[in-house]
């Protein structure tokens, strides 16, 4: 049974209620992305990124020439109360080429993010739930160039962080449970991490190349620390399920300064804490045209089918500039999403610097 939460007191605390979850699940979602790939409708499966790592397809950085960390921010305004005016936790990555054609990566990026508050009314009681936290994800995977032209990868991804819920309660039935009048406490659902084999590959066909990869579905536990607003504390223990994803993509190359993208991101249905995410794709097109002096354009759309934001229509844009002989460089993305009658701007900003220009300095 997905995500069931099997609660077992270890102090006997009867009269107040058991873990209640956010009606928000695991909060607010996004898709680990580089601020390149944000500014080209999200595309990057297929996208060859010798600067940075693509939590869709790492395989896409098997060709890179040498080592390199990558530091991104981002800062979120519009209708989304759990990113409305907040800066996106720093991300990195990292790229490190060994011998026998093979290349390490590792990312950390924020996955999602939880600010609720629940009303509620049951069993005798009666107050609010204030939801506060987020989920992070990992990614680890090394990839080898089986021929100038193909590239697989093998590695994990892995979700892991913390929501916590500021409770006030008070009893309102004869007979109910006996809560003292302005019943505090705090639940933090600690979520450990849970990791999932993903297997990428990269094909490139001379002006068209071609990625797919596929992570499967994940299983991890839930620990939830109950503080009273005295000294006493409880424990409970539960259980979450990540279901699988699928990315595709494909990009060309006209001209050898003109890349044009698309990519596909699926996921099936999601059952996580009592909340339900429904199945659904991520279609995005893309464009970067190099416009020289180190410069770069970018431009994309993507269009959401369920998952979090059913409906969703991105616009995209953003430009990249590479200094120090192509030894590092700085990426720009803007991005204006829409849903029903909500609205997102997003900005996001990037530093690359490869082991060349971290050594001159």
């Amino acid at each position: 049974m997905l995500s069931e939460i099997m609660v077992v007191l270890v102090l006997v605390a009867a009269e107040y209620p058991p873990f209640i979850p956010s009606s928000s699940g695991m909060g607010s979602e996004l898709l680990p992305s580089t601020v390149r790939s944000a500014g080209m409708g999200g595309i990057s499966t297929a996208l060859e990124s010798p600067d940075g790592l693509s939590f869709s397809n790492p395989s896409t950085s098997a060709w890179a020439p040498s080592s390199g960390v990558t530091w991104t921010a981002a800062w979120r305004t519009g209708d989304d109360a759990a990113w409305d005016g907040r800066m996106r936790f720093p991300s990195f990555s990292a790229i490190f080429p060994l011998p026998w054609r093979t290349v390490l990566t590792a990312g950390l990026s924020e996955r999602s993010r939880l600010l609720d508050c629940n009303k509620i009314e049951q069993d005798g009681y009666m107050g609010t739930l204030d939801w506060d936290g987020g989920l992070s994800e990992a990614c680890v995977a090394a990839s080898f160039r089986a021929a100038e032209w193909f590239a697989i990868s093998l590695g994990s991804r892995g979700v892991f962080g913390s929501n916590r819920c500021e409770a006030s309660l008070t009893g309102t039935a004869p007979g109910g449970p006996e809560l003292p009048i302005n019943t505090q406490y705090v639940d933090e659902a600690k979520f450990l991490p849970c990791w999932g084999l993903q297997v990428g590959a990269l094909v490139r066909l001379g002006v068209i190349d071609v990625g797919a990869s596929i992570l499967t579905d994940r299983r991890g536990n839930i620990k939830i620390d109950r503080d009273y607003s005295g000294d006493d504390e409880e424990e409970s223990r539960g259980r979450y399920d990540l279901p699988g994803e699928f990315n595709a993509g494909v990009v060309a190359r006209p001209f050898a300064w003109l890349s044009l993208g698309a990519d596909v991101h699926s996921r099936k249905t999601m059952h996580i804490l009592q909340s339900t995410v429904p199945d659904g794709s991520i279609i995005g097109l893309g464009a970067e045209a190099v416009v020289g002096s180190g410069f770069s354009a970018r431009a994309g759309w993507s269009t959401t089918d369920g998952l979090w934001r059913d409906g969703a229509t991105r616009w995209t844009s953003g430009v990249g500039y590479r200094f120090a002989g192509g030894a590092a460089g700085l990426d720009l993305s803007l991005s204006r999403e829409t849903w029903e009658e909500s609205g997102e701007t997003a900005v996001f900003v990037s530093l690359w610097s490869s082991e060349d220009w971290l050594g001159s300095n």
